[in-house]
């Protein structure tokens, strides 16, 4: 009787798929025809809104900061190749957060990509209703009836890529109003993208929405007010080659006995070897460097317990942070970031695992309030918290006293080389000045500045260069 059973549930089970998938076609359809997607084979609108930085927010939990955007977008459907453009301006006075702030002039961005490359959150199916269409005409999708905020909608849903689970709903004039996925964040796990569309507008046969808004992870990400749509417009566009990820060398410079400059990366970390116990200080800007990092650190100091300073809570410095626990570090940071990276820690990653996802294990903090200090009472290192810093609430520095180095993220950069958004001549950034105010505060004899963003140590003196709104005076030392 139990296997009967199965038997009838199993037959069942297949014609009721077969049903919805064809309903779900029928759906699809129906939208095709109605935003005149059937046919379109380009397209290229242009918008005009507010783009933030995600993971980049004043505080954890917060928006990221928000800027002034110029959007525009080509697209080759056939091809499954778009090109975009974004012009960012500074919004927020004064600045808070990261981001780029404050940005000085016009901050551009863009490039090609293709379909075939990989599925995030500027996909077309994400970003486009035309494009979500195209996708789930080719894929094997199923149809749901829903009720949302007593509104009959339809719920359409298919697979990308093998993985991500896309689901798109439309409304009873045959209009998609949002489409969402689950997509993996190299901080926080498994996160919902969704993406909402509405203010339909006829533009020469083809319907599209003239207002577009993105979230992630519950945040904003984009809101654009589109101005011009083209469809069917002369595109000229090529899927650029495919290039294999960027080998990450890690390039230990050697400032002092037992303290090195992790180099090459775009956060570069420090090393400081203790009696007993290592610090290092920044886990790398992404998963792959903060591995690369890892292993390095092991050579270099091996069977030593591991000391991991995290600076704050931006994305390009706590990305990997969950394999340094995996590896049994202690994780130094601010107090406020105690329930955020809670988070981290719980939420799920199943779309692409890390060590910690495959072997969960407690993560051992201590929390800065003010101030830390680690010794083996030979070498001091003190844990500053940089007080009233906009650019994060949870700021921390490091400083040796005895080698009078002062370790800082972010607010500090030096490259040696003009950057597209320094300060104009004569200026300095609020958030360098009020590290120079910390500075003074805590009464810190600095003869030399470790800058995560930069390419080595260099002279305290450019500090004050910058401070001073000054060129640079000195080539780097070690």
């Amino acid at each position: 009787m139990l296997k009967k059973g199965l038997t009838v549930l199993a037959v069942l089970a297949v014609f009721g798929s077969a049903s919805r998938a064809q309903n779900a076609g029928n759906v699809v359809n129906n939208v095709a025809q109605t935003i005149g997607a059937t046919n379109l084979k380009s397209l290229q609108y242009s918008a005009t809104g507010i783009t933030a930085s995600l993971g980049q927010s004043y505080r954890p939990f917060e928006e990221g900061p928000q800027f002034k955007a110029t959007y525009s977008r080509s697209v080759d459907f056939e091809k499954g190749v778009s090109r975009q453009e974004l012009v960012r301006t500074q919004l927020l006075d004064p600045p808070r957060g990261a981001g780029g702030q404050p940005l000085y002039t016009e901050s551009r961005a863009g490039g090609v990509q293709s379909e075939e490359a990989g599925f995030n959150a500027n996909s077309l199916a994400l970003t486009i209703p035309h494009g979500w269409v195209k996708a789930a005409m080719t894929a094997n999708p199923t149809a749901q009836s829903l009720t949302i905020g007593r509104r009959p909608m339809t719920m359409v849903s298919y697979t990308a890529k093998g993985m991500y689970k896309v689901r798109g709903y439309i409304n009873s004039e045959n209009l998609l109003e949002k489409v969402e996925t689950w997509l993996p964040n190299e901080v926080l796990g498994d996160i919902l993208v969704e993406t909402s569309f509405s203010d339909y507008r006829d533009f020469a046969g083809v319907k599209f929405p003239t207002k577009i808004v993105q979230k992630q992870g519950g945040l904003p990400s984009f809101e654009y007010n589109v101005s011009n749509v083209q469809p069917n417009a002369a595109v000229t566009l090529e899927a650029p080659a495919p290039r294999p990820p960027a080998a990450q060398k890690v390039e230990p410079l050697k400032f002092a006995e037992g303290i090195w400059y992790l180099s090459g990366g775009g956060v570069n970390s420090a090393l400081v070897e203790f009696k007993d116990f290592a610090v290092v200080v920044e886990t790398g800007q992404d998963q792959s460097r903060a591995l690369a990092n890892i292993a390095q650190v092991k050579r270099m100091v091996p069977n030593k317990r591991i000391v991991q300073i995290n600076s704050h809570h931006h994305s390009d410095h706590v990305s990997g942070l969950r394999d340094w626990i995996s590896e049994g570090a202690t994780i130094y940071t601010h107090a406020m970031n105690r329930e955020y990276y809670d988070l981290l820690l719980r939420n799920p990653w199943t779309l692409h695992p890390d060590a910690y996802a495959r072997t969960p294990k407690e993560g051992k903090f201590v929390y800065v309030r003010d101030k830390e200090v680690l010794t083996d009472g030979d070498r001091t290192m003190e844990i500053h918290w940089i007080r009233g810093n906009l650019h994060a609430s949870n700021l921390l520095m490091s400083y040796l006293p005895k080698e009078k180095l002062l370790i800082v993220t972010d607010i500090f950069n030096m490259f040696y080389v003009p950057r597209p958004n320094d300060p104009p001549d004569g200026y300095s950034t609020p958030y360098t000045m009020n590290l120079w105010e910390n500075i003074q505060r805590l009464k810190l004899d600095i003869a030399h500045i470790f800058p995560a963003h930069g390419r080595e140590v260099v002279p305290f003196a450019e500090l004050r260069q910058k401070i001073e709104g000054r060129p640079s005076i000195n080539p780097p030392v070690r």
